[in-house]
Parts: structure tokens; C-alpha cells; sequence
């Protein structure tokens, strides 16, 4: 027995030794793989296409998933329209294959060149197209001006109109005019008792040099600033200008709601006429953006829109320049009595006519006629016939 033991142990030992270095190789590298760093573990290439576990030998259970496709970049909106405008009627109309049948003239200082631009810009799209004829200067104002070489506006007007040929007037101004008026030999401080009163018949003699010359004037109010203390000076500003445009017939804009924010505060930023928001104001607080200005011009486009559909009325003792075509079929114009003729008392109606007319009494009515509702019915007496009816043979 123990004769089979010693032989079997050798055996045993050479097997189990065969064995371990048969399995050398894989359990090292387990125990490498067991060992590795996650970040070294190794992986497919990425353009391999992966499948999932193949269960039957030929059905993928897990199919791979596509590679994420990259959404396009957004597209940009299309830039905004942009306007011209224009020194005068004239030069809108010139080299123009449709020239426009309609001009809009925009007079004021700096806000009003912005809001001129503003206004060509909103009216390149409309079918009419009327042209906007610009007439601003950054320093102008409704007060006459305390410096030389500085514009007024009441000299400005006449030859403005007369070059503009306007359906339309737009007057933007009252920016500049925080300064002090001169009575006589007194100083009168902004927005005193008196100033408003001098500064309100000074707007009352420009809206009527505009309105002797042009059909329609709109009168657009200021705006706020970033300086919260001329903020409150402008919209006493505005008060005066809105009493004194009703008091003159001429249409009065407030622009004021548009920039503002919820609270009813100076805001530099907000909704756009495309809709967006977009920044209105330039830096300095003063100023409008692009989008701004057409913003300030949106409020005005409504009432400049009404006064061009309107059919213009002829202003006595306006000329346009344009030669007048003479009918050669019409009569004689202007009064039908010379100077110092006596006067022809009109007619007076008598009888039933006079009372109808003066008393409302109803007229009898005639037998036989519709309006004859007497009962029983009167007898109805056929006219005799005329004269020369009875003559002819």
C-alpha cells in the first residue's frame, strides 16, 4: 500500500503542476485586467459599429444606436428694412421708373431726424410708398433761437413746405427748449406760471404757420430720458403741447408709454416693432437706436396713414408751383355782383309754402293724389288743358 502511494504521489505532483502552468497565462492576465486603471481599459474603435448580445446566433438583441446628428445653426432674421429720406420732393421723384404720388415732411430737431428715418424705414414695405421728406436740425426748437446762426423754426417752415409738397407734416421739437424766455427786460425761468404761458403761444404760431401751408400736422410729444429730473420737465412739456395742438386743430402723439417699463420708468431696452426685444436707447440716455427710432416713428405712422388716405383739401392762397390747366368751357369765376351793386332781396315763399316753411304745417293735399287719405274719397277734378293745347288744330 504504501508501495502504491509512493508511486502515485510523483504522479499527482506532475499533474498538478501541469495544470498550473497551463492556466499561468490567463490568470495573469485576469489579474491584469482585475489590476488596470478604468481609464486604460481597452475599447472599440469608434467608427466599429457596435452590436448588441447576440443571443441566437444571427439576431442582434441590442441593435447599435445611430451617431447624434447635429442640429443646423439657427438661421438669422433678415436685416430690417431701411428708408431714404429725402432733402426734398423733387429729389424723391427723380430717376424713379414709379415715383411716389405722396410725401410725408418730417420737421424737428434731433429726435425728429431719427424719427424721419424711423418713418422710411417703416413705409419701404407699404404698396403706397409715400416719400418722407426730412427738414430737422439737431439744435431747433418751438423757441426763437438766443444765439446767431442758429435755426428758427418759423423762417424754417415756408420753404420747407413749398420744396416738401406735403400730405403730411410731422413736427417733433420741445427737446431743446428747457431754457429760459426773454420778457422784455426780464429772465423768465422753464416751467414757471409765465413761461408756460410765453412758451404756449410760441407752439400756437408754428402749428399756425403749418397749418396755413399744410392739410394735415401732427404733433409728437416727447419722450423720457435716463435723467429722471428732465423726465418730469418734459412731460409738463407735454401737457402744453397736447392743450395747444387740440386748441390749433393738429393732431397730438404721445410717444411716452412706449419707452418706458413696467413701472413707468426711463427703459433702455424693450419690445421692437418686429416684436423682439431689442435695446431702443443709445448710451447717453438721450438718444434712439435704430430699432428705436422706428419705434418712435410707429406711433405717428397710424395718424401720417389716416391723413394720406384723406383726400387733400385745397388750402386758399397755397400754390404748389405746378401750373393750373384752364377749362375753356367753364364760366367766369370769384363774385357774380360788381362792387357797390344793390343788394337783391331774396324771395320770400307766401301762402301754404310760406307756412310749411315757417310754421311746419303740412300742405292740403291734392285730390286724387297718394298722399290725399280723405274719406270718403273727393271727387277728383282732371286739369284743364293748356292754352296752347286748346290753340292747335
Amino acid at each position: 500500500m504504501s508501495c502504491g502511494m509512493s508511486r502515485l504521489l510523483p504522479r499527482l505532483a506532475w499533474m498538478f503542476a501541469a495544470l498550473l502552468l497551463a492556466g499561468a497565462p490567463a490568470g495573469g492576465a485576469y489579474a491584469q485586467d482585475i489590476l488596470r486603471p478604468p481609464g486604460n481599459v481597452p475599447r472599440p474603435p469608434a467608427n466599429v459599429p457596435q452590436g448588441g448580445f447576440n443571443l441566437f446566433g444571427g439576431w442582434t438583441l441590442f441593435k447599435p444606436q445611430p451617431a447624434p446628428v447635429e442640429a443646423p445653426p439657427p438661421k438669422r432674421p433678415p436685416p430690417e428694412p431701411e428708408g431714404t429720406v429725402h432733402a426734398s420732393a423733387d429729389a424723391a421723384v427723380e430717376g424713379k421708373k414709379q415715383p411716389p404720388t405722396q410725401f410725408v415732411l418730417v420737421l424737428g430737431d434731433q429726435w425728429g431726424g431719427q424719427l424721419a428715418q424711423g418713418l422710411a424705414d417703416l413705409y419701404v414695405r407699404d404698396r403706397s410708398n409715400p416719400a418722407v421728406v426730412g427738414r430737422t436740425d439737431d439744435e431747433a426748437g418751438f423757441l426763437p433761437p438766443d444765439q446767431a446762426g442758429l435755426p428758427d423754426i418759423l423762417q424754417t417752415i415756408p420753404q420747407a413746405v413749398a420744396d416738401a409738397k406735403p400730405n403730411a407734416v410731422v413736427l417733433a421739437l420741445g427737446a431743446n427748449d428747457l431754457r429760459p424766455i426773454r420778457d422784455g427786460d426780464q429772465s423768465v425761468e422753464p416751467l414757471t406760471d409765465r413761461w408756460n404761458e410765453l412758451f404756449g403761444r410760441r407752439v400756437d404760431e408754428v402749428l399756425a404757420a403749418l397749418r396755413a401751408r399744410a392739410a394735415g400736422v401732427i404733433l409728437v410729444g416727447l419722450a423720457p430720458v435716463q435723467n429722471a429730473a428732465t423726465s418730469a420737465q418734459y412731460e409738463k412739456i407735454n401737457d402744453i403741447l397736447r392743450t395747444r395742438a387740440a386748441r390749433a386743430g393738429a393732431t397730438f402723439v404721445s410717444v411716452w408709454d412706449g419707452f418706458v417699463d413696467e413701472e413707468g420708468k426711463y427703459a433702455a431696452s424693450g419690445p421692437a416693432v418686429d416684436g423682439q426685444r431689442r435695446r431702443l436707447r443709445l448710451g447717453d440716455g438721450v438718444r434712439f437706436t435704430r430699432a428705436g427710432s422706428r419705434k418712435l416713428a410707429y406711433f405717428a405712422q397710424k395718424d401720417v396713414t389716416r391723413l394720406l388716405a384723406e383726400p387733400a383739401p385745397e388750402i386758399p392762397g397755397v400754390l404748389d408751383g405746378r401750373p393750373q390747366a384752364l377749362s375753356l368751357t367753364d364760366g367766369p369765376r370769384g363774385a357774380s355782383a360788381l362792387v357797390g351793386a344793390a343788394a337783391v332781396p331774396a324771395s320770400v315763399p307766401a301762402g301754404d309754402a310760406a307756412r310749411a316753411l315757417t310754421e311746419g304745417a303740412p300742405l292740403e293735399a291734392v285730390p286724387g293724389r297718394a298722399d290725399d287719405h280723405s274719406w270718403p274719397a273727393r271727387a277728383f277734378a282732371p286739369p284743364a288743358p293748356a292754352a296752347r293745347d286748346a290753340a292747335a288744330p
